[in-house]
């Protein structure tokens, strides 16, 4: 229950990429709208924590694949910390962000589908389990004779859990920091539609919360009941799901695992990948190198960055390997060093008050308070601060918590105690931020669910929506929890299960079928002329236009009127920022349809 409630982070996220197309919808990354705030200085500040956040978590992730598959095939460390990355580069420097979309979409639905067999053999399935009786008789056996410290009489049927609890608090910000700070989410962001982008966010976050409900109710429970013999650090290096795996399947269960890890790490890597890319072709390359490079130019210069980073990223994952440094570890450092940037990085687009000043040291000043918190907390409670204690709650929960509030705390002193003659206004975003290209596509249309109006429309709906998702996962779902005991009945465990049955099937579902319906127009298309011996852009007559099943760019199947001449474009510029602001000003900014290009 405790880690579900952590899909808060990706739901807040989404309110945060409808802010970016509302106040800076020509910018390719965070990043550029830290230098538009805050000048040079907040652009290197962020800049180091922005490309720390993108080559840690890529470190997590390969690393991870790397001791799950070296466990199951004995495949040696260094070659999968060298393979993995390079794997991810192939494609993405072939297909771009597009192929990182499609193979994300196939990876996904190959996980959700093994995800369910996992499921049904559990509960529904032959074996030593097989049934939610026999599952829920083990688990009441188990507390007595393994408790959990911290729960309730040890049970692992309960949410009186105080790990639990201090579980919650570190994967929210962990979570915040590795999404805000991470341009990988930031980019998808700019590359979607303003409504669009929401609305993936919040199908993602359902998506999340599936996995992350019903995996730990079907495998962790699993091996607790058949009790395993896997030690802490086996399981905090995830070889939990391969361990029940291979007992449930043998080495198809094994093949199995290795798949979905394969997937889960490549899709992910990918999109690592393109966000490093991104912010150094517009943030050091265009930004400090080449200021007036052109679109080719830059896309040049994006494929390089792919293959650097696969290098780079191949070489310190060799590093960690060699130095027997957990990946774990590494997310720990990450969340206490960066959580003083999560409230500044909000407030770069929420606050017009806050100032380079109090951003940049709040940001440092936080990370430096939370980095001595941990310490200290760690030598106090377990003698010494080792690699080990440091990874405990309670460390973690110190670290984090000072580092962000304590960001938060001089961020705002310093702002209004040394704030800045005026307070920024948000149509600099426009004035500042530049396009690679002239034809380079915004995402924001003259009219409909894209356009300025209707986002500006739409935030008040999504930061509602927000305020109930947070006062549900955080206050009433606990509290509801409660009243069950120290020790679940069976009943109320069945009903834990079938709402996890509920939440992975329908999440499947979704995860399989939305995609293809959403993209029903252009696979239409595409289906009529599968079979023709013209080449796909004489079948589409592509002139390089973004096409969707939207019904002023595909109808019914029938191509859009690509003969038409523009628009004429509107005088005058664009005032986005306050809601009061998006009349016909704010609505006359962006070039029609018919000018939309594909962003490089």
């Amino acid at each position: 229950m405790w880690f579900a409630n952590q899909g808060l982070n990706t739901f807040l996220f989404a309110m945060m990429s409808l802010e970016l197309k509302h106040r800076a919808p020509k910018a390719h990354t965070f990043l550029e709208i830290i230098q538009c705030r805050w000048g040079t200085t907040g652009h290197l500040v962020f800049g180091f924590i922005a490309f720390m956040t993108n080559f840690i978590v890529t470190i997590m992730m390969v690393m991870g694949a790397v001791v799950i598959t070296n466990v199951l095939t004995g495949v040696n460390s260094y070659a999968l910390s060298i393979l993995i990355p390079m794997g991810v580069v192939l494609y993405a420097v072939s297909g771009g962000l597009k192929a990182t979309f499609t193979t994300s979409y196939i990876h996904t639905v190959i996980i959700f589908v093994v995800l369910c067999v996992f499921m049904f053999k559990t509960y529904c399935g032959s074996g030593e389990l097989g049934s939610i009786s026999k599952v829920h008789e083990r688990l009441v056996l188990m507390g007595p004779y393994k408790p959990i410290p911290g729960n309730r009489a040890g049970s692992y049927l309960t949410a009186f859990s105080l790990q639990g609890f201090y579980s919650n608090i570190n994967g929210i910000i962990i979570g915040l920091v590795q999404i805000f700070a991470d341009q990988s989410y930031w980019q998808s962001a700019v590359a979607a539609s303003p409504i669009h982008a929401v609305k993936g966010y919040v199908v993602g976050t359902y998506l999340y919360f599936a996995i992350v409900f019903s995996l730990p109710i079907c495998m962790g429970l699993a091996a607790v009941a058949m009790d395993l013999p896997l030690s802490g650090s086996e399981a905090s290096n995830g070889l939990v799901l391969p361990a029940v795996a291979i007992t449930y399947f043998g080495q198809t269960g094994a093949v199995l695992v290795v798949i979905i890890c394969f997937m889960a790490v490549t899709s992910s890597g990918a999109g690592e990948g393109l966000a490093c890319t991104s912010l150094f072709t517009y943030d050091v390359y265009r930004r400090y190198i080449k200021p007036k490079a052109s679109g080719k130019e830059l896309l040049l210069v994006s494929r390089l960055g792919v293959v650097g980073w696969g290098l780079l990223a191949s070489a310190l994952c060799c590093m960690c390997t060699g130095a027997y440094i957990s990946y774990n570890f590494m997310g720990d450092v990450l969340s206490v060093t960066a959580a003083g940037a999560v409230f500044p990085i909000f407030f770069s687009l929420l606050w017009n008050g806050c100032t380079c000043l109090g951003a940049t040291i709040g940001t440092i000043t936080g990370g430096c308070c939370g980095i001595i918190a941990w310490l200290v907390t760690a030598k106090k409670m377990y003698v010494a601060p080792t690699v080990l204690s440091l990874q405990n709650n309670e460390p973690m929960l110190a670290g984090c918590c000072i580092s962000m509030f304590m960001g938060l705390i001089v961020c705002v002193i310093l702002s209004k105690l040394f704030p800045a003659k005026e307070k920024f206004d948000w149509r600099l975003f426009d004035h500042d931020i530049h396009l690679a290209d002239k034809g380079e596509r915004l995402g924001i249309t003259q009219e409909g669910i894209d356009s300025a109006a209707y986002i500006a429309k739409m935030r008040k709906y999504v930061w509602a929506a927000t305020a109930v998702f947070f006062v549900t996962t955080q206050f009433v779902w606990p509290l509801l929890s409660l009243p069950a005991g120290a020790v679940w009945s069976l009943h109320y465990f069945t009903l834990w299960v079938v709402i996890a049955f509920f939440l992975l099937i329908s999440a499947t579902l979704i995860a399989i079928i939305l995609p293809i319906w959403e993209a029903r127009g252009i696979l239409t298309v595409i289906c009529k002329h599968m079979f023709t011996w013209t080449t796909p852009k004489e079948a589409l007559k592509y002139d390089g236009t973004e096409y969707s099943h939207h019904p002023d760019l595909v109808d019914g199947g029938r191509l859009p009127n690509l003969d038409r001449k523009p628009s004429k474009p509107m005088s005058k510029p664009y005032v986005g920022g306050d809601d009061t602001a998006h009349g016909q000003a704010a609505v006359a900014q962006f070039k029609s349809d018919d000018l939309r290009q594909p962003k490089l």
